[in-house]
């Protein structure tokens, strides 16, 4: 390898290990710029108006504890065919906000699809930490609107190599400006403004888990709308008016409309996942569009919001999932491109409940450690101050281990050695009074009297018979005493149960 090569090796071995540095960095800055207050800890409540021709839709949702929840709806009604003029939008909004006590609701202001664009635009990926400035530098290339005149916001869709694909949603800001200056006469100012069909994707998209590739169509009397969806992110969009006096030129236009958008799905490999709503005279659209579809109904929403929706209500439904739901992604016209203010309190917040946390975890290991210490500091001076004590006490504890040693050693003696009072008392028991004895010798477990008896050997019986003696016999021949008129014996015997003492075996066996 030339040394041309390795330098160029080297090179791009320090750019992915700097581009893995700054991702690190990101995700860094993600998790401790996550909004812990609204939300979370405090209740953020949020209304989303959608004009629409002839109405205002507006939904009312909650986010408490990162758990979204949908209020309710409302659909005020005006003049039909032409879109509301700013002082009912504004009228609609404050009576909507009335209605749902959410006076401090954030408002989101979702506008109608003629009045938006969208663009895609293809990027050198060096612009990608600069890029929103670089996307108002290039917006009048991008889009007939300059960044003066132009509300506008952009999302990276895709990266491919040294190229970025950016997606850019822009409208006239001379359009929007009549309605949020009424807004504001009234003391309303949107935190969002989208639009309802990239609010209508993101709905699409939750609907269909937010996995993968999705294409959501709407169609009603004022046109039809595709919007291209993968990973809950915005790709693609497509809208356009149908003239309404031919059914099947209507689905033409439809199905061209959507053509470029299906073929992402050819692209990627994946089979078409198509969520469709249709309402007047498109309604029953699913088999007519030449790729399966299937109908968001009601069912569909009452599985994911747990409420009844309302037909109609699908674009304030959108741009309010977009502001409350986790994990939700949309756009915001206004911000152009820039990230909202108030981030750094976010952050700085973020780290404050993590430096309280750390505090918490040390006093959590160090307190009882200390607390510990203390109590063994207070038992050591109790021995201290007790040592005397302590002395006298192991001496006693010697002294009483001392004796009870002499203790066992007598009983064990006791028990090991037949007791002579046992035996005469059992000898004067058993034995006639004819009998009397001259001598009496005990010898470990051995037995051995001698005496005098009318007939000695009526004395063997009783002895056997006794519960103390054992292996009862004559140890001499038995001499007849003519003088005494008696029978001169001696017998030995042994002590019944002495060699199970002495072994450890039980004492009170009887014989058997």
């Amino acid at each position: 390898m030339t040394p041309g090569e390795l330098l160029a090796l080297a090179r791009s071995r320090a750019r992915a290990l700097g581009e893995r540095a700054k991702a690190s960095l990101a995700g860094l800055g993600r998790v401790f710029g996550f909004n812990v207050l609204e939300g979370v800890i405090i209740p953020k409540k949020c209304l989303c108006a959608a004009i629409g021709k002839g109405h205002v839709s507006v939904a009312c949702g909650t986010r408490f504890l990162s758990r979204p929840r949908i209020v309710g709806f409302r659909r005020f009604l005006f003049e039909e065919g032409s879109y509301p003029r700013p002082e009912e939008l504004a009228s609609a909004i404050v009576s909507a906000r009335e209605a749902f006590r959410a006076r401090d609701a954030a408002i989101v202001l979702s506008v109608p699809r003629p009045w938006v664009l969208t663009r895609v635009a293809e990027l050198p990926s060096v612009v990608k930490e600069n890029l929103a400035s670089v996307i108002a530098y290039e917006l009048d290339r991008f889009t007939p609107f300059t960044p003066a005149e132009a509300m506008y916001d952009f999302a990276v869709t895709s990266e491919d190599g040294d190229k970025l694909n950016v997606v850019i949603v822009a409208m006239r800001s001379e359009t929007a400006r009549p309605y949020l200056d009424a807004l504001a006469a009234r003391g309303v100012s949107p935190e969002r403004i989208t639009t309802d069909m990239t609010a209508f994707g993101t709905l699409c998209a939750l609907l269909g888990s937010a996995r993968g590739m999705v294409l959501c169509v709407a169609v009603d009397e004022e046109g039809y709308d595709g919007c291209l969806m993968k990973d809950g992110a915005f790709l693609a969009g497509s809208s356009g008016r149908l003239p309404g006096k031919d059914r099947e030129k209507d689905l033409a236009e439809i199905r061209r409309g959507l053509s470029p958008m299906l073929a992402d799905f050819e692209a990627e490999g994946v089979p078409a996942d198509v969520f469709l709503t249709a309402s007047g005279r498109y309604a029953f659209l699913e088999e007519e569009l030449g790729v399966p579809v299937k109908a968001i109904g009601h069912e569909d929403m009452r599985r994911v919001f747990k409420t009844d929706i309302d037909d109609g209500v699908t674009g304030p439904l959108g741009g309010l999932v977009e502001t409350i739901w986790p994990g939700a992604k949309g756009f915001n016209l206004a911000s152009k491109g820039f990230e909202a203010s108030g981030k750094g309190l976010v952050t700085s917040v973020t780290w404050v409940l993590v430096a309280l946390i750390a505090a918490a975890a040390v006093l959590y290991l160090v307190v009882p450690l200390e607390v510990e210490k203390t109590r063994l500091d207070r038992i050591e001076y109790q021995l201290k101050i007790r040592r005397g004590d302590i002395r006298v006490i192991e001496a006693l504890k010697q002294e009483t281990t001392s004796i009870e040693a002499d203790m066992n050693r007598i009983r064990g003696f006791k028990e090991s050695v037949p007791m002579m009072l046992d035996v005469m008392k059992e000898l004067t028991t058993i034995l006639p009074k004819s009998v009397w004895l001259t001598r009496l010798r005990t010898t470990g477990e051995t037995v051995e009297i001698e005496g005098y008896a009318g007939s000695a050997t009526e004395m063997l019986p009783r002895l056997e018979e006794s519960g103390l003696f054992k292996k009862v016999e004559f140890s001499s021949p038995t001499i007849r005493d003519t003088r005494l008129n008696a029978d001169r014996f001696v017998i030995k015997m042994q002590m019944e149960g002495f060699e199970e003492k002495k072994a450890g075996g039980p004492k009170d066996e009887k014989k058997k």
